[in-house]
This record gives structure tokens, sequence and C-alpha cells, in this order.
């Protein structure tokens, strides 16, 4: 060997062969049971608060209740307990905590329900066996000498004593105290309402017979409801002919007092649904008043000019219906009770032998799970390797989970159903993609929902690398930016913890394929994440996805043995739940700063709505605009446009000076348009950079071949410019080695 020839310098190898990693399949599985029990124990907490804050907002509503008052049921009680949301009920304990039963109220349900003047609001106790204990008036706008009868009459509120739930809900037959009837029947409506019954009239509980139809259908013979209008009673001879209609103001209008209280009133249609006539039945109001309405026979016949369908719709006022002398408050109030007995007669129910019983899972939801299937099938098999196949999946996932189904994971759905449970019925397409998208990371290696089945997904591998200029975040902001999707999960859980007035969609772009419902924040994400995947490759699912990075937390993967830190930031989003739990056991905490900032800007956003969506459309417009019209100016720029250039190039300046001044001018304009949109394109979707280079290159000013200069012999600007102007077929451009050999402003 030659003495001059340097030695070569062998790296140093270790006596022992690198080890592989040590699997530690125990630890993994470990591992992976905690962190399902980080996001299960979030989600009960999520799901607890909820009904905590509802039981809070329910009790708000509710008028306080004394001890004195529940000792009257239970002797040992000493204070209203917990309530549950569902049945808005208050448990009733004793000193050691211990249920002694339950208490409900009929306000607010049941403050339609008027009696003789007014509602009445009562307390119903019921024993750990639901059965009713007692009956109580809490307060009443009713007169006060019908509710003394009432009070002084311990039979009539005791006739609910010992019955369940479900047979007080559906009591008909209850006897009115004497001289308070129309009070003693509006509280047993409000207690059948109260329990989810369909109460009867009880004001007027008998149906209309032979003598209110014969003196208007004087061949009547039978009466019986109509399959599809069950309101209406049709009128037939002893043939079985069809003479005719009839309905009742009652139960409908029953709440509608004249002078002194409501009266039923019979309307008779023709077999065309012509009004016939009116007849008064039974009225609880002023007699005299009553027989004045009874015996006029204009009024009774006033509505005879209208079909059922115009006296729906008709305004009493507006028609200038005039009331009977003398009787003008309980003649007024029957023609109201008439035009809303005539809305009421129209409803239509479908005829029990017609009726099927709706599909299980209905056509739409069949479509997303057959979607969801075939995802499956490409996403966990060989199959994926084909691009062709993998190109039809993208489609199909974009136009049936994206824009004609909308059924996509997202935070609000995630919160939501943490909160109120899931809609398996009403749903289940939108369950079934959730149930995939979270049950086959956790037993996979595979992130299908992500990578197969998202829409938004589809479209950013759709879109990636598509242009030649690819950015590469810098390892400093790629940590950054990959916190962010955490920060959106902690926002997630403090409005779903404390309730704030804070839509979640608008923190993601799924609603954005909702198009007839997107709002301007979600539809901003959309096309802002899709924009900035132009050019750094699935750019908002690495950065900005949340749904993404949970699904992520929540893979069974070859590294699931190791505690890293998404593990770290998802306990500490766990701690931080557990202290709002504790901190805001109703979700009640009183932000008052933030309720201050929040509200003017609500405020402003819901003044200026139209203001946003043009702003919206005109980034998305500019976006689009600058991906047609940069590649045809960046394809005209002379070739020897950077290079020095000698005095001289005046020539249409000296010969047509106003030609040269509109030319420079319109120019000139341009270039400040372009600039501006440039500048816009560092924050909005676009080619910025290169937006701003032709900018400049079209204003006139001092020193502009220097900063030209500056710009074009950057790198990526360089690389993107050369590639549009060969695929153009155009040469490259050409500029100095050093900015310094320009001599001359252009």
């Amino acid at each position: 060997m030659d003495s001059e020839t340097p030695p070569i310098l062998l790296p140093v190898v270790r006596d022992q062969p690198l080890q592989p990693r040590m699997k530690r399949p125990v630890r993994a599985f470990a591992l992976h049971f905690v962190r399902l029990a980080i996001f299960a124990s979030v989600l009960l907490l999520l799901r607890n608060e909820h009904q905590d804050y509802l039981a809070f907002e329910a009790a708000k509503e509710q008028e306080p209740v004394s001890v004195e008052v529940l000792r009257k049921f239970f002797s040992a009680a000493s204070a209203g307990g917990s309530f549950d949301p569902k049945r808005r009920t208050q448990q009733v304990v004793d000193d050691s905590g211990k249920p002694l039963g339950y208490v409900l109220q009929t306000s607010p349900a049941s403050d339609h329900i008027i009696g003789f003047s007014g509602p009445t609001n009562l307390l119903l106790a019921f024993t750990p066996e639901d059965r009713i204990a007692g009956v109580h008036v809490l307060w009443s706008r009713d007169t006060r000498d019908h509710l003394e009868l009432i009070e002084r009459d311990e039979s009539f509120l005791e006739t609910w004593n010992g019955k369940s739930w479900e047979a007080a809900a559906s009591s008909s037959q209850v006897d009115g105290v004497s001289g308070a009837t129309l009070t003693s029947f509006a509280i047993a409506e409000a207690i059948t309402t109260r329990l989810g019954g369909s109460p009867p009239s009880l004001k007027f509980p008998d149906r209309p017979g032979a003598d209110d139809v014969l003196e208007l259908f004087p061949d009547f013979q039978t009466l019986r409801s109509d399959p599809v209008r069950p309101a209406l009673l049709r009128v037939a001879d002893s043939d079985g002919n069809l003479l005719g209609y009839v309905f009742r103001s009652s139960p409908a209008a029953d709440n509608l007092v004249g002078y002194q209280g409501p009266t039923d009133t019979l309307v008779a249609l023709d077999p065309q649904e012509q009004v016939i006539g009116i007849r008064i039945r039974k009225s609880f109001d002023n007699e005299p008043y009553v027989r004045y309405v009874r015996e006029e026979d204009y009024f009774l016949n006033l509505f005879n000019k209208y079909t059922l369908t115009q006296l729906a719709e008709l305004n009493v006022f507006e028609a200038r219906v005039e009331g009977v002398s003398g009787a003008t408050m309980t003649s007024i109030t029957v023609a109201d009770a008439v035009v809303l007995a005539a809305k009421k007669a129209q409803t239509k129910v479908e005829p029990a032998s017609a009726s099927q019983p709706p599909p299980l899972v209905s056509q739409r939801d069949l479509t997303s799970i057959g979607v969801v299937l075939f995802g499956l099938l490409i996403g966990l098999t060989q199959l994926r390797k084909y691009r062709q196949l993998r190109l039809v999946l993208q489609i199909v996932v974009i136009a049936v989970l994206g824009i004609v189904n909308g059924d996509m994971l997202s935070q609000a759905v995630v919160v939501g159903w943490a909160q109120s449970g899931v809609p398996w019925k009403l749903a289940s397409g939108l369950v079934f993609v959730s149930a995939v998208a979270f049950v086959v990371p956790m037993i996979s290696k595979q992130q299908t929902y992500c990578h197969q089945l998202c829409p938004h997904g589809a479209v950013q591998q759709l879109v990636k690398k598509q242009l030649p200029w690819q950015w590469r975040v810098p390892d400093w902001l790629r940590r950054l930016l990959s916190l962010l999707p955490y920060v959106l999960l902690g926002w997630c859980v403090l409005v779903g913890m404390l309730h704030l007035n804070f839509s979640l969609v608008d923190i993601e772009p799924f609603d954005a394929w909702v198009y007839q419902a997107a709002g301007t924040a979600t539809i901003t994400i959309a096309v802002f994440g899709l924009g900035a995947s132009l050019f750094v490759p699935m750019a908002y699912c690495r950065y900005g996805c949340p749904t993404g990075a949970l699904l992520g937390f929540l893979r069974f993967n070859s590294r699931s043995d190791v505690w890293n830190r998404s593990d770290w930031l998802a306990t500490a989003l766990l701690v931080i739940t557990l202290a709002l739990s504790f901190a805001a056991p109703n979700g009640a905490i009183q932000l008052s700063e933030f309720q201050e900032f929040r509200e003017p800007v609500e405020a402003w956003l819901a003044g200026n709505k139209t203001v946003l969506r043009w702003l919206t459309g005109f980034s998305v417009v500019l976006f689009l605009g600058s991906l047609l019209a940069i590649p045809w100016l960046v394809a005209r720029i002379p070739t020897d446009y950077f290079l020095p250039r000698s005095e001289g190039g005046n020539e249409l300046r000296l010969k047509h000076p106003v030609a040269s001044l509109i030319w420079r001018l319109l120019k000139n304009l341009l270039g400040g348009v372009l600039l501006l949109a440039g500048v816009l394109m560092l924050i909005l979707p676009g080619q910025g950079l290169l937006t701003i280079l032709l900018g400049i290159m079209l204003i006139d000013f001092p020193g502009k071949q220097r900063l030209e200069l500056l710009i074009i012999r950057r790198p990526a600007i360089y690389r993107v410019i050369s590639w549009i102007r060969r695929r153009s077929g155009r040469d490259e451009l050409q500029y100095p080695e050093s900015i310094s050999e320009t001599n001359t402003p252009k």
C-alpha cells in the first residue's frame, strides 16, 4: 500500500449485534386496558355530569317544597333529595339519607289546563312502590272560593290515593266537586297529563248523540268515527249513505273560557265538508249568555260559507266576526273554539288496517352500513393493495357517507351520545360507523375509519402531492402542532362538563359536508384543512383532527407496551374531568368573566353572519382562482425577465404617452390586487409567496428587482415556477448569480 494513501476509518462495531426491542405483550395488554379505562371514565363522568345538570335545571323550574308539606305524607322526611331528570321527580329522604319515596309537581306540564279561571299546581307524593300516597295543592291561580271547596272536600283529593303511576295516568272517571266542577275537572286533567296520560274531556265527557244530530240531519240513523280523521263523526242514513259530518269543540277548546267557563259546540258539515250549521251542546258559561247565543240564528249560521279547511284557517278578528249582543265574550269564545276544533278535525291518522310496523333499519342506514362493510373488506384484507379498488372506495365514501348521508364520527357526536345516550334506532347507520371506528382500532392495529371510511380523509388522500412543491414541516413546529388535537379534546371536555353555550361541530370540518346546515366555522376549517393538505400531505388528519387523535390513542399497536406522551395527556384530561366533576357538581360554574367576553362575541357573530359567509366564499374563490390563474401567469413571464437590462425599452412611453399611462395604471392595479391576495393567502388557503411575487412584478417601485430576486432565488419558489413552466412547454427562468448584479429598476 502506498504510504501516502490516507487510512480508511471504519465505524466501531460492538462485540454483540444490536438486539431488537423486546416485545412485552402482558404490559401491552395492561396499558391498553388502562387507556380504555381512561376513555370510559371520561365518558362516564360526562354522562353523570349531564344527568346532574338536567336534574339541577329541572329543580330550578320547580316550586320549592317545604319540609312541613313533605311530612304530610312522609312523617320522617328531612329534606328533598336528588332530582330524576327523566321523570322530573324529587326524592324524599330522612335524617340518615334513606329514601322514603318521591314527589312530583304538575307544573309546568299542566299549566295550560284552565279550571274556572286559571291553572293549579299539585304535589303528588309517591311511595317507593310507585303508589300515590297523597295529593296536595301547592298553588292555584283559580278562583279562591272554588279552591276552598276542593280543599274542604277531602274525598276528592284522596281519589288518587293508592293508585299506581300507570293507573292514575289512565284515569277517566272522576266525580267533580259540587260548586267547583271546572276546578276539580282541571285538577284531574292536570294529574293525568303530568303522569303522561292522554285525558279525555272531563268537562264534557258525553259524545254527541241522536238528540244533538237530528236537528241538523233529520234522516240521521248512524254515527261513526271517520277512520282517517277520528275527530270527525260520519253521519249516515238507514241505507248507509253519507249525509255529512259533525265534530265538536271539546276537548280541543276546553281551555277557552268565555265569561265564566268553556262551551262545547257541535259543528255540522255536508258531504263536501262545507259547514251547514253549529249548535251549542253544553256549557259552563253563564246560562243567560249561552241562551242568547243558542237563540241567535244569525250567529249560528255565520260560518256556513266556509269549508272545513277554510274554517281551520279563519282569523276571527280579521274576518270581523261579530259577537251576539249582550253575550259578546261568550259568543266570540264559541267562534274561537270552532276554529280551533276545525284545525284538530283535520288531523289525519293512518288507518289501523293499513299501518305497517316501521323497518328496524332504514334504507339510508342500510346504505351507510353497506359502505362500512365494503371499507372493512378492503381495509382489513389484502385488497387494500389494489390502487383502483381503493380509489373506488374513496369515491363511494365521499359520495355516500359524506355528501348524501353525512354519517361521520365527530366530537359533537361523541360528547352528545356520552351525555344523552346512543340513538340505536334513529341513527343506526351512524351508530354502526362509530362502532367500527372505535372497536377496530381497539382490537387490531388498523385505523380503518381514518384510513378508509372518513370522507374528509378520503378527499385529503386524493389531493395530497398533487402540487410539485411540498412543505416539510420543521420538527419544532410539528411537535407543537401535534398537541393541537389534544387541546381540542380538552376543550370538548370543558364544553361537555360545564355545558358552555358552544357548538362542538364548529371545531371540526365534518359538519361542512351537511351543506344544508353547515355553519361558517366548520366550512372555514374544511377549506383551510383541504388547502393545507395540498402542501402538507394529510395536514388536517395529522395536525388538526381531535377525533383522529382519540382513535389513535385507543389503537392497539406494536408500541402499546410503551407509556408515551399521549398517555400522559389523556391522564391529564381525566384529572381535569374529575376536578370539574367536583368543582361543578351541577355543570353550573358561573363564569362571569367568560360570560362577559362571550356575549359580545356571540352578538357580533350573530349580527355579521352575512359578512362571515362572504368571507368564507371569498377565501374559497381566492383559493380556487389561484390554482387556475397563477400557472397561466407564471408561464407568460419572459425567460430573461430577471436578467440585468440596459436603459431603454421606453419607446411605447415616448410614442404613445397616454396609452403607456393607461397600461401602467392597469398593470399596477392588477399587481396590487395580486399582492393583497398573496398576503391573504399566507393565512387563507392558496399559493401566497408565488402570488406575492407576481404582484411585485407588476408594480413599479424603486428597488423592485432586488426584492424580486430575493423571492425567486428561494429554492422552493423556483422549483414550483420551473415545474409550472416545464408543464407549459416554456424554458426555465434565468437570473444572475448575485443580487448585486442587478442595476436598474423596471
